[in-house]
């Protein structure tokens, strides 16, 4: 498998998400869900993908219209309704101003401080007419039983029982209040004129009734206002042949005194209560009429999005014939030179990315014939060093087994006799049960070696991929993973490095134990730059010149309890990362590790730490 391409396997040093062949660093997130959503047939083809996401698109094209179609339509209607119930309110009010102006005129006119004695009464009352403008139609001065004046000659002296009785229900209702003003609940007809009587106390005997013309613009704009009593019954005798019904609104509009509006099957009514009276307001449109630009919009929509998917299918069948088609093609061509025949036919008349993919096919094709002459002449002189390999990989296999069964044994009994610690430990022993823990998790450190070693072994020896971090970072990390007992840890000078960090923590590692397991407790250990590397040194005698050549072979140890590994996996990590390591016995203090190729020396003048400048002034 070719470098960098993903694979499904979840195998890593850590039992990690998944991760690049030969790559230890994890797919990105986005890959991640990419593979975990969209199913191994669609993502092997790409006319799958091309059909999928169309299918996603018409989907969205769809909910969005949906969504488009739903708020415009709620809007819309909700704007209807709102002017539905400004045109109620309206003419309620309108209405109620009406019968405000009326009622200060009746009371005017009623007042018992300003009316004559009854011979001065019928010029009293024309008077009182003429003040009140041109909706007055007549003024009645009457007692319990007659017209005793009035401004038509026609009602004077007339009995109120043939004459009133459209006054009747005011006049029964005005009681003995000498300020109340009563109003007819129903209109009649005067001369023509839908009029409304109102009726006010001048003694406790006599009253005044004013007769009003009552004509309130009540239809306009596809909307009719009905004026309904408290007890359902129409205020108008135009409409008074047709039956209000009574709902659950108007009466919530009644007891609450609040504007409520009903929606039916076929209309919509908004029920508004007039300020002095217990009349209702009752304003009714069709919803044909009321939402009629809601539909016409709402199908502008539906067809847009009809369009858009219509055009968004043909885009897509175009770009999949001028697409998928010919890569279909090119790929069972490119299967057949995978089978070995170069015989095949990649000619295309297209001038576009698809026929410049076909030409370089082309190209490909007449270049494998060289390549092929070029490998075999390869496998003969990779068959000379196989034995050489083969070689190698025994030493490898030798060492595996080395960290996987010499030393996980021993961890396990040692885990074993933590555990049967832990168990013997009471809840007093607080103290000791903290180093039962760090021993534990001393034992996962060593397993997590160990396994770290066996990936470097077992996975070849060379380092895919890098990061790039401080030197000082990782050896003080490296120090703080150790139990370093009384040691010092000195950084001279530190420069950022590009390698695998945690391979590099575990060289770091072997390197501060073995100064602190071969010198003591208290050795001083340095960090520091060379011109192309770092080293890292200890302030004991450091290492005769007799071990010099072996001290990285696998298995050497000066120590009973040492296994010989440590500074075998340090020249390891050091190769891998295609560096060298070495001792320094020039330096005159202790065992000096010396990792030089880490970067070229221009990469340390770029950097210009103290070390370059100390030597660019002695250059000088």
């Amino acid at each position: 498998m070719s470098p960098g391409r993903y694979t499904d396997s979840t195998e890593s040093t850590g039992g990690g998400p998944d991760v690049t062949d030969g790559d230890p660093e994890p797919l990105p997130l986005y890959r991640r869900v990419y593979r975990w959503v969209t199913p191994t047939f669609v993502r092997r083809r790409l006319g799958m993908k091309l059909l999928v996401s169309l299918l996603l698109v018409v989907v969205l094209i769809g909910l969005i219209g949906l969504v488009t179609y739903v708020e415009i339509q709620g809007t819309i209607q909700e704007e209807a309704t709102a002017e539905l119930e400004t045109t109620a309110q309206l003419r309620a009010e309108s209405v109620g101003q009406w019968i405000a102006g009326t009622r200060a005129q009746t009371a005017l006119a009623a007042d018992p401080e300003l009316a004559p004695n009854e011979t001065d009464m019928g010029a009293y009352l024309s008077a009182a007419k003429d003040g009140g403008g041109d909706s007055i139609i007549d003024i009645h001065y009457v007692d319990s039983n007659s017209v005793l004046a009035s401004t038509n000659d026609d009602y004077t002296g007339r009995e109120l029982a043939v004459v009133g009785a459209d006054w009747a229900g005011p006049l029964d209702r005005l009681g003995s209040d000498p300020d109340a003003i009563a109003v007819s609940n129903r209109s009649y007809t005067v001369d023509g004129e839908r009029a409304i009587a109102l009726v006010g106390r001048t003694t406790a005997d006599r009253a005044v009734v004013v007769v009003s013309q009552f004509d309130p613009e009540l239809t306009d704009n596809d909307i009719d206002t009905a004026l309904v009593t408290a007890n359902g019954e129409r205020v108008l005798t135009t409409d008074s042949d047709t039956e209000f019904e009574r709902t659950d609104g108007f009466s919530t509009a009644i007891e609450e005194r609040t504007v409520r509006t009903v929606e039916t099957d076929d209309e919509v009514r908004t029920y508004v209560p007039i300020e002095g009276t217990d009349w209702v307001a009752v304003s009714t449109a069709s919803k044909d009429n009321l939402y009629g630009v809601s539909a016409t919009v709402g199908r502008n929509v539906v067809v847009l999005t009809l369009a858009a998917l219509v055009s968004l299918g043909v885009v897509g069948l175009v770009i999949g014939r001028s697409t998928v088609v010919p890569l279909v093609h090119l790929r069972e061509q490119i299967r057949e030179i995978e089978s070995g025949s170069l015989d095949v036919d990649l000619e295309t008349t297209r001038e576009d990315e698809i026929g410049r993919l076909f030409g370089a096919f082309e190209n490909m094709r007449d270049a494998l014939e060289q390549q092929f002459q070029d490998a075999r002449q390869a496998r003969h002189e990779a068959e000379s060093s196989r034995q050489e390999m083969e070689r190698q990989h025994r030493r490898l296999d030798q060492f595996a087994s080395t960290l996987s069964h010499d030393l996980r044994n021993p961890l396990a009994v040692a885990r074993g006799h933590v555990e049967l610690l832990r168990t013997k430990l009471t809840d007093s022993q607080s103290e000791l049960t903290e180093h039962v823990e760090k021993i534990d998790g001393a034992h996962d450190r060593i397993d997590s070696i160990i396994g770290d070693v066996l990936t470097l072994t077992r996975k070849g020896e060379s380092v895919e991929e890098s990061d790039r971090f401080e030197l000082e970072d990782a050896a003080r990390e490296a120090w703080r993973n150790i139990d370093s007992k009384d040691a010092t840890l000195e950084i001279e000078n530190s420069i950022s490095i590009e390698g695998d960090r945690s391979r590099l923590l575990r060289a770091f590692e072997n390197l501060f134990r073995n100064s602190i397991d071969h010198v003591g407790p208290e050795v001083t250990v340095t960090v520091g730059l060379t011109e192309d590397g770092f080293y890292i040194e200890d302030d004991g005698p450091g290492i005769p010149d007799e071990e010099m050549d072996s001290i990285f072979e696998y298995g050497h140890t000066t120590s009973e309890d040492g296994t010989g590994l440590g500074l075998s996996i340090v020249k390891t990590i050091a190769e891998a990362h295609g560096w060298s390591v070495w001792i320094d016995g020039t330096s005159g203090r202790g065992a000096r590790f010396v990792f030089s190729d880490v970067f070229g020396s221009e990469d340390r003048l770029f950097e210009q730490s103290e070390f370059t400048w100390q030597h660019a002034r002695t250059d000088d």
